[in-house]
């Protein structure tokens, strides 16, 4: 499988979490784009949180409501538990840029 393949399985697990009732209730108007830049991959990806559902896309936005940028295994080491998402926040692995209320409810998705 290549980079791209392997983000997107692993944003789709985040994005999965929605079918959850009580996740689904969480993201109730929570209607945004998050954008993610890879800083070692050639692509970027939106996750498109509407009516309670969320879809992935391979692109970029004028103005997303949050932009993630980092490196591809940093992702995919949050999503497989090995890295925690504060910790790659803090140590500058993960830049976040955007509404921080709306960034702990993404945060809510990759733990």
């Amino acid at each position: 499988m290549g980079v791209k393949e392997d983000l997107m399985q692993a944003l789709s697990k985040w994005a999965s979490k929605l079918d959850d009732p009580s996740y689904k209730e969480r993201f109730k108007g929570f209607d945004k784009t998050m954008q993610f830049n890879f800083t070692d991959a050639p692509v970027n990806l939106l996750m498109v949180f509407k009516n309670e559902t969320c879809t992935l896309k391979e692109g970029s936005v004028p103005n997303p409501d949050v932009v993630i940028t980092t490196a591809s295994d940093t992702i995919i080491g949050v999503t497989r538990g090995e890295i925690s998402p504060t910790k790659a926040f803090m140590s500058g692995k993960l830049k976040a840029k955007g509404n921080m209320k709306d960034m702990l409810k993404i945060q809510m998705l990759m733990k």
